[in-house]
């Protein structure tokens, strides 16, 4: 969405464009804490409500699914019950990319009217999608420690205080930091948030910097940036504020990563499971047995090969339906490429929403350079995220000087064309893109592939894989 005229550029200004937002936000948190306090039987109706309103609207508005769900005979008055949405044919990355911008935005929706964002590329596939103002407000309300750590929220006048002082404030995020970031998307909404934003592309050492300079009470960001920050803190002896609660996002926080964020800043670590395509789907529990699926906002699908849907206790693909978003209806979506398995029982907190015990998720290793410097993997899966007919790819950091990377291409007929030849103009863009970023002391080769391998005991692969390790 883009400022309109001189009245919005002078909103933007003099710091009014929050107060225009101000109002529909606090709606929205009024709205999520009613829909967070619903037991099982009212969010099951809520669910079927929101499921037959986005399937419809979905049908009339979007080329894509009026196509597909043509060719599948199936219509919307099909759908009534979540039960019913195995009618409904998958939709894949592939059907996002070749139906972008047209196919996959609402007709309701003009360019300016939405949001732009687009993943990282941290799942090796990266894709662009479309969000309203709406359904972005619900993530960002989403994002208050109120509705799951039981914490307090980031009122009006602390965001007021927080931006005229900057020091000891309420939230402060770590993530990547451009105009299709839909982590970042709150402080290009609210100006007044800026400075809570920090670059995950910057060295460990600024974030080490901004967290003791600002002292932030809660802390977002990426599994791969906290260590990175509790590795620089170790090797270098510096202390590291302590924030109250630390949520992370987008990859897995696996055991090790536990143990080395609770040595370097303390015990309180919740996961969340996020995407760009979605925002959040579920939250890690206070009590830690489990992350509870927002069963209000997304329909979570866990199936086999077959696609049928697995018993609870055994891991399936996740399959995601967005009950909210308009400007690009996601319903039965598998590009997420996640494994995850559903816990049977309830959570003892007490809360309806039911638990994912795991999560296998996005595989990303940072990149040691042969000076030590530590380089993002973002920073190189961003590098690549818009290269011509790339289907999916991995970056493999063999020796400390030696990077090779894997490229698929994709299917369509242009595709066929297109040469990822080191000699070639794509490959030679690629080559210098990643040269530049790792400042030239690394030899990078390329080699076109017709699939990725996945590591043993995984059923996705890596995206970025060092096998030069510091930890």
């Amino acid at each position: 969405m883009k400022t309109k005229g001189i009245g919005g550029r002078l909103l933007k200004l003099t710091g009014l464009d929050n107060a225009v937002h101000a109002v529909p936000y606090a709606r929205c948190l009024r709205r999520i804490n009613g829909l967070m306090q619903l037991d099982e039987r009212q969010l099951r109706q809520f669910q079927q409500q929101r499921l037959r309103t986005i399937v419809r609207y979905a049908y009339d508005n979007v080329e894509l699914y009026r196509r597909k769900w043509r060719q599948a005979g199936v219509h919307p008055d099909d759908i009534q019950i979540a039960e019913d949405l195995k009618r409904l044919p998958i939709i894949t990355k592939d059907d996002l990319r070749e139906g972008f911008p047209d196919d996959i935005r609402s007709r309701e929706f003009r360019r300016d009217d939405c949001f732009m964002v687009g993943t990282s590329g941290s799942t090796g596939t990266p894709v662009r999608t479309f969000v309203d103002l709406d359904k972005a407000m619900v993530d960002f309300s989403l994002s208050e420690p109120r509705y799951m750590a039981d914490l307090p929220p980031v009122t009006v006048p602390r965001m007021v205080r927080d931006w005229l002082i900057r020091r000891n404030i309420r939230f402060m995020s770590i993530f990547v930091d451009n105009e299709l970031a839909y982590e970042t998307l709150y402080a290009r909404v609210f100006s007044m948030m800026r400075h809570t934003v920090v670059d995950c592309l910057q060295p460990p050492s600024v974030h080490i910097a901004q967290l003791n300079a600002k002292k932030p009470r809660y802390l977002h960001t990426y599994a791969s940036v906290l260590r990175n920050v509790c590795i620089a803190a170790r090797e270098g002896g510096v202390q590291v504020h302590r924030p109250e609660l630390i949520f992370t996002t987008g990859e897995v926080a696996d055991p090790h990563l536990r143990a080395l964020v609770n040595e370097t800043l303390g015990p309180g670590l919740l996961d969340s499971y996020a995407s760009v395509e979605f925002g959040f789907i579920a939250c890690e529990c206070p009590r830690h047995e489990g992350l509870h699926v927002f069963t209000w906002k997304v329909l979570v699908e866990l199936l086999d090969e077959e696609g049928r849907e697995v018993p609870d206790g055994q891991a399936g693909r996740v399959v995601v339906t967005d009950l909210f978003n308009r400007a690009t209806p996601l319903i039965r979506y598998n590009g997420l490429g996640d494994y995850a398995i559903r816990k049977d029982l309830p959570c003892s907190c007490g809360r309806p929403l039911p638990l994912l015990a795991r999560v296998e998720g996005r595989m990303v290793d940072s990149v040691i350079l042969p000076n030590g410097q530590t380089v993002h993997p973002y920073s190189l899966t961003l590098a690549l995220e818009d290269v011509p007919h790339l289907h999916k790819f991995q970056i493999r950091q063999e020796r400390s000087d030696y990077i090779r990377v894997l490229l698929v291409k994709d299917r369509t007929q242009e595709g066929r064309t297109v040469s990822f030849s080191p000699g070639g103009a794509v490959g030679q863009s690629i080559l210098g893109r990643l040269r530049t970023i790792l400042k030239n002391q690394v030899k990078v080769e390329l080699e076109t592939m017709e699939d990725i391998p996945k590591s043993p005991g995984h059923r996705k692969h890596a995206t970025v894989v060092s096998l030069v390790r510091r930890d």
